[in-house]
């Protein structure tokens, strides 16, 4: 009989457990009694299908009939006493480690150096996996999240490590650290010294630096500084921005045209602005072109928009704008185009690309220099951009990147014990540590920094000096944290040491690789700091907008992803919008062919113009004067369409600036007050289901007096319309917007509007948000004049205009 004996002594007894091809066949357990002889069997008790007690001399027979005896070690005393008694009755026995776990399941699983250590015992590698299993079932884990766990277990052979790590009870950088992004050996750069630039630029910037950095060296080396255009491609914070400023300021030296530096976002503009008015000891004038604020308040600093300056510092839609109104640029040296892989961006890369077109058509003798980080088609974007590519993927500081599965309050808590750790450390050279948090609102930007001591908010609702002001701060170190929304972050310098992912999602969709990356980029300075840190916190199970993803599957495929290739992919609305633009700076069929041509992401030429024609925007090639209206102020078909139809309805031009655009960012101040005294989710957001839901609903009467009738009145004025679908045909937005604008038409400041607004409806808005719907109002009201005009409706457009200027200001 192939029989083995395992036994393992506990307290009082000893467990012995017949074994036959692996399986436990039942227990029994003896109990020994002290004899003059020794240690002898006193009480033998089996376990089958009942208990029951057997002789103790039949617990020897048992251990007779073995072909071998295995010992369990442990540390009770009865362990001795078993050995003893095996050596008086002359049976040999030997030790061994088993899976306590699978002796559970009445298996024998024999440990070897693959054990895994759990509770002061060790486990068999499939048990620790099942427990390891069973703790992220229960977190709610993808099953990324868990294969990753996995591999995570199998290096560090430790349970209790990891189930420490899915509990935060040990922050362990060994466990936490996903991979390391190494820094290479940077190449030598040229001399300073050896360039061949005008002696006054020359002398400039041998006193900011005595070597280029390898990226600047490649590029001179490859043409930069005998015209050639070049696509620059390399990751943050290698120096690309003075490759175009080099090229940019030679050619102003000899008198070959301006400088345009372009950017994606208003807030880069400005920061931009600010480092290359450095330039006027040069005797340089700059100048900015973002689409500046009609809105006038008291308190603005009014900046220099002048195109016949020397460096003109602008957004994509500032400079295309001047294109698409016809005025002239002058004569233009260099365009640099900050931030080119924006190509990709669903919402602004077909007007990136647009302008890119015109711009080369306007000025083609200009030398172009596109900045990008790292893309997965690098070669093709420079084919079709006609440049050279200056492709340079070292990293100057290496980056840890760290995965932990968190949610709720122990995020809030992780995320103020990692700044705290990085403040109170210092680099090489002295600088101490600065995080970035990244979150995907502006409830959780301002929640998130209330919670952290020292912390500044930072999203596009901000005023320009109240976002200046945390910059500033920050880059004298003055501020250790700013928390920041993704969706604007991506493209602002802060220089820090730590980046803290928050969310994985820009609003409610999730990043992709490229903006990940991005991001991720802005942990570690070169000069600054000696490695970089990011953070991902992904909360399991969370999900947005329905997707079957949770963002712990998201942080590893982001973590695990490769960049994605800029290939831009148009809708309809946003070719013709293009096709329309070109047609307004084209001169002939050649001219609009070859602008086409160059225009990344659009398809076929003749179906466009067709469309075009048909709305009346074109006679073959030429724009009508309806069309040259529509190019000029942004307007796709559609918002042309709509314009028509109101002026032909006889809406007041303010409706019709309203049907183009609503106001959304409205806050409802009470919300949290009112989740938890309902029980239930409400959101913060004026403009939503939930909201509408409370109103309509009996619970409201069970809320405090204030808020029910702040929420009354606003239902009152707001919520009173007769469509079918009320609350949810649109109306209470356009309402809602009519309200705003007619309070600014009778001479009320952006921030006494919102304070009527808190008073009697108990709800808020932020400054900035606002100050840009008033904004984008007098653009839309603008183009109603412009195709009232057009249109011979003279009454209607001198009412677009009166409206305009009272929205406006004084």
């Amino acid at each position: 009989m192939n029989l083995h004996i395992l036994a393992q002594a506990e307290r009082a007894r000893v467990l012995l457990m017949p074994i036959k091809d692996d399986r436990v066949l039942f227990e029994s357990y003896l109990r020994l009694k002290d004899t003059p002889q020794g240690p002898r069997p006193f009480k033998f008790l089996i376990k089958k299908e009942t208990e029951r007690y057997l002789p103790p001399e039949d617990a020897i027979r048992m251990l007779r009939k073995a072909r071998g005896i295995f010992i369990v070690p442990g540390e009770s005393p009865q362990e001795s006493r078993f050995l003893q008694m095996l050596s008086d009755y002359q049976l040999a026995s030997r030790p061994i480690e088993v899976c306590s776990h699978c002796l559970g399941e009445k298996k024998l699983t024999l440990i070897d150096k693959g054990a895994v250590s759990y509770k002061g015992t060790a486990i068999c590698e499939p048990c620790a996996l099942a427990e390891l299993n069973r703790e992220a079932e229960f977190r709610s884990l993808g099953r990324a999240a868990k294969n990753h766990l996995a591999r995570l277990l199998r290096r560090r052979r430790n349970l209790d490590e990891v189930l420490a790590l899915l509990t935060l009870q040990r922050i362990d950088p060994e466990l936490t650290r996903f991979d390391v992004m190494t820094a290479s050996r940077e190449e030598a750069g040229l001399g300073v010294e050896d360039l061949d630039l005008p002696p006054p630029l020359l002398g400039f910037l041998q006193k900011r630096l005595t070597r280029l950095l390898p990226v600047q060296a490649k590029a001179v080396e490859q043409g930069l500084l005998e015209g050639k255009s070049q696509l620059v491609v390399s990751a943050t914070a290698t120096g690309k921005s003075l490759v175009g400023e080099m090229a940019g300021l030679k050619n102003l030296l000899e008198e070959k045209g301006r400088l345009l530096f372009l950017v994606p976002l208003v807030a880069l503009a400005n920061q931009k602005f600010d480092q290359l008015s450095a330039y006027s000891c040069l005797g340089f004038s700059s100048a900015i072109r973002v689409g500046v604020s009609r809105i006038k308040l008291g308190n603005m600093k009014r900046l220099p928009r002048d195109l016949n300056s020397d460096i003109i510092v602008g957004t994509y839609e500032g400079i295309d704008q001047a294109i698409r109104a016809g005025q002239s640029l002058g004569q233009v040296g260099t365009v640099v185009i900050d931030e080119v892989h924006m190509l990709e961006d669903k919402d602004r890369g077909h007007r990136l690309a647009g302008m890119i077109s015109r711009l080369r058509f306007v000025a083609p003798s200009a030398q172009f220099i596109y900045l990008s980080a790292t893309v997965g088609n690098p070669a093709s974007l420079a084919r079709d951009l006609e440049a050279e590519l200056i492709e340079y993927e070292v990293r100057p500081v290496p980056i840890e990147r760290h995965l932990i599965f968190t949610s709720g309050t122990e995020k809030r808590q992780l995320i103020r014990q990692l700044v705290k750790s990085a403040a109170q450390n210092r680099s090489s050279t002295g600088y101490k540590g600065q995080s970035i948090v990244f979150t995907n609102s502006r409830q959780n930007c301002f929640s998130i920094a209330q919670s952290i001591n020292g912390a500044a908010p930072y999203h596009a609702g901000l005023q320009y000096h109240e976002r200046k002001r945390i910059e500033d701060l920050f880059a004298q170190g003055r501020i250790d944290v700013v928390v920041t929304t993704s969706a604007l972050a991506a493209g602002v310098d802060f220089p820090a040491s730590h980046v803290i992912f928050e969310s994985l999602a820009m609003g409610i969709e999730w990043l992709t690789v490229h903006e990940f990356n991005q991001m991720l980029g802005r942990a570690g300075r070169p000069g600054y700091h000696d490695r970089g840190l990011v953070y991902l916190l992904p909360e399991p199970g969370r999900r947005y907008g329905g997707g079957a993803e949770s963002e712990d599957e998201v942080a590893l495929r982001l973590l695990h992803g490769q960049m994605e290739d800029v290939s831009p992919n148009y809708q309809e609305e946003q070719q013709l919008e293009q096709v329309l633009a070109n047609a307004c700076t084209a001169r002939s069929r050649d001219d609009l062919e070859m602008l086409h041509s160059r225009t990344i992401g659009l398809d076929d030429l003749d179906r466009s113009l067709s469309t075009l024609a048909g709305a009346g925007l074109v006679r073959g090639i030429e724009p009508t004067r309806l069309g040259r209206a529509a190019a000029a102020h942004f307007l796709s078909p559609v918002q042309v369409g709509v314009i028509g139809d109101g002026l032909r309805c006889g809406l007041n031009p303010l409706e019709i600036a309203v049907e183009l655009e609503t106001f959304q960012a409205l806050f409802l101040k009470a919300a949290d007050r009112i989740s938890v005294a309902l029980h239930t989710r409400i959101s913060q957001r004026v403009l939503h289901g939930s909201f509408y839901d409370l109103i309509n609903s009996p619970e409201l009467r069970t809320l405090e007096n204030k808020i029910q009738q702040q929420c009354l009145d606003f239902a009152r004025d707001f919520m009173r319309c007769t469509c079918r679908e009320n609350p949810y045909c649109g109306c209470v937005e356009k309402r809602v917007s009519e309200r705003i604008l007619e309070l600014r038409m009778e001479g009320k400041s952006p921030q006494e509007i919102i304070r009527e607004f808190s008073d009697r409806y108990g709800i808020y808005a932020y400054q900035g948000d606002l100050i840009n719907y008033l904004d984008q109002a007098v653009r839309y009201l603008e183009a109603v004049e412009a195709v009232a005009r057009v249109t011979r409706q003279e009454g209607p457009a001198l009412v677009a205009a009166r409206a305009r200027e009272l929205v406006e200001g004084d």
